[in-house]
């Protein structure tokens, strides 16, 4: 009786073991969790496909700090950090930034070079001046006179104007107005993409209003994104997207003055000071959120004639362009990679 009575108990003890296990199984099952923020005026989508629901939690409440943080302190006109800088530099002073400001000073530096200045941080007066330092769009207010885009044009501001003595940064040019409106997303995703790191999360991808970096993949599935017609938002393409990429859109269709029926862009040409009207949007995928930023912004800028030689200056292989005439113009290593393509993409190399 004891014999059968302990293999009654062996069975019951195996049983529960093995539910026990099943159910520490499924508390362990990686699933995708969705969050969102608003923040840099824009809706910022998180999906996170992770076994822990408490460490993902962490995770996001720290991106969302974080943005917070960023969103007041690399404000381009609100007062902050980066005004703190700004008056600084205008008033012909040097300033003492942090060890992580510096870093990222000095990347937007770098990127401009690479751009040939197409992609320009220093030329905030002139945003200022088309009155693009709002959250208000469309503006209906007049351009600004021809002598005043003259007057800021004609000081070439680039950021050979800046230097770093240590962690003192000043400037030669007291017009310059560092404006990191063209690479703030980017630093902001990938800041994002290292705090998901730090709590061991290893698959997601962070999305601020379109424009995404991502890390792994959804359960051994690539993660799925659409690249949007500028005209009219509907879909140009899809793209997979498997492991470290960033993939970033610049266009002038978001954000615009409107006076007299014509349309000004608010991005800006800092050799004429007038808004771009050529190339509508560019696309970049590359593995890091600041250099596709800044690419995007100066593949815009640079025009049908000059993109592709930009794109290669800055170590972009993956990249297309939309222009006013509809056309698409495309890397072969981007355009390979596109699936449900809705307009013919021109191959340039």
């Amino acid at each position: 009786m004891r014999m059968i009575v302990n293999c009654i108990l062996d069975i019951k003890s195996f049983i529960l073991l093995s539910v026990l296990f099943l159910v520490a199984c499924q508390h362990q099952a990686a699933t995708v969790s969705k969050h969102q923020l608003f923040v840099f005026g824009t809706l910022v989508e998180i999906n996170i496909w992770h076994h822990d629901a408490k460490q993902t939690q962490q995770a996001v409440d720290e991106i969302s700090a974080t943005f917070n943080v960023m969103h007041h302190q690399w404000h381009a006109w609100k007062p902050g950090r980066l005004s703190t800088i700004n008056q600084a530099l205008r008033a012909n002073q040097s300033v003492l930034v942090t060890t992580e400001e510096a870093e990222f000073i000095k990347q937007t530096i770098t990127q401009a070079k690479l751009s040939d200045h197409m992609f320009n941080p220093v030329i905030g007066e002139l945003i200022h001046l088309w009155g693009f330092h709002t959250d208000d769009y469309p503006l209906l207010t007049p351009p600004p006179s021809k002598t005043e885009i003259k007057r800021l044009v004609e000081q070439q501001l680039t950021v050979d104007d800046l230097w770093f003595d240590g962690l003192q940064l000043s400037s030669h040019n007291p017009s310059v107005w560092l404006d990191f409106g063209g690479i703030a997303k980017g630093y902001a995703v990938d800041r994002a993409i290292r705090i998901l790191a730090k709590h061991n999360i290893t698959n997601a991808i962070v999305n601020a209003g379109g424009d995404l970096r991502s890390i792994g993949s959804k359960g051994g599935t690539p993660w799925r994104v659409a690249i949007q017609s500028p005209s009219d938002w509907s879909l140009v393409a899809e793209l997979l997207i498997d492991g470290d990429e960033a993939v970033f859109t610049s266009g002038n269709y978001q954000r615009y003055k409107e006076f007299d029926g014509q349309r000004y862009a608010h991005i800006i040409d800092p050799s004429t000071g007038l808004p771009v009207s050529e190339v509508v949007s560019a696309t970049v995928i590359t593995k890091i959120g600041v250099d596709a930023d800044a690419a995007a912004t100066a593949l815009v800028v640079a025009g049908s004639e000059n993109w592709l030689e930009i794109a290669q200056q800055m170590g972009i292989d993956q990249a297309l362009i939309i222009n006013d005439q509809q056309q698409c113009l495309g890397t072969s290593a981007m355009i390979k990679r596109l699936e449900n393509l809705s307009i013919t993409c021109q191959i340039l190399n």
